[in-house]
């Protein structure tokens, strides 16, 4: 059985349904680097097909930004990937109307960090732009990138990107420094050249031209 992590709404909250919190950490990580993921298709909600591709640029960045761990974008449909992300029907959800997203924890064979985002919801791409209909697709994706890359559920702040829920009322798109502690325990951290790198590149990597 594959261990996922299940992202549901209730209410204006998204929840977070895995119940294996921090205090048992995840033990399996990716051993290389980069990491390397494909989005295998997209949502009809996002009328600009670069802006979707952007959002999940921008949520991989999120991680890579206080990381050694890298990511590489792979086109080829035919190529395996370490983290396939996908939009797909309700039916892959169990036609559970609520459930936003889920993601596979790393160590666990094919299914190893592989997110399918339920494409029921009328997804927008950013919390900028969001509702209680419209879920954001960066914030939802940081989340889930983080289970992909071993991380489990932290409920010592809501302000944490891995906390069990999130509030559709309230923007959140930057990793706490509760996150950046926890991934850098599992991946280790920049290097001096590669933060004075990741200074230029910042602007481009918290989504703020989405439109």
């Amino acid at each position: 059985m594959v261990v996922r992590c299940q992202v549901s709404l209730n209410g204006r909250y998204v929840m977070f349904n895995n119940s294996e919190l921090i205090e048992d950490e995840w033990p399996y990580k990716w051993e290389h680097s980069p990491v390397t993921y494909r989005l295998n298709n997209l949502t009809n909600d996002i009328a600009k097909k670069e802006q979707q591709i952007r959002a999940v640029t921008v949520a991989f960045r999120a991680w890579q930004l206080h990381t050694n761990i890298r990511f590489k974008r792979v086109y080829d449909s035919f190529s395996n990937v370490d983290i396939n992300i996908s939009f797909q029907p309700l039916a892959s959800f169990d036609n559970r109307k609520g459930v936003l997203a889920h993601a596979a924890y790393p160590g666990q064979g094919e299914a190893s960090g592989d997110i399918e985002i339920n494409d029921e919801w009328n997804w927008v791409t950013h919390s900028k732009l969001m509702n209680l209909a419209s879920p954001p697709l960066v914030s939802v994706l940081i989340h889930e990138i983080g289970h992909s890359l071993g991380l489990k559920h932290d409920t010592r702040t809501m302000q944490s990107m891995m906390y069990p829920s999130f509030d559709l009322g309230k923007p959140k798109d930057h990793l706490h420094e509760y996150d950046i502690e926890r991934i850098q325990a599992y991946y280790g951290k920049r290097s001096i050249s590669q933060r004075l790198l990741d200074y230029f590149n910042k602007r481009n990597s918290e989504g703020w031209d989405f439109v």
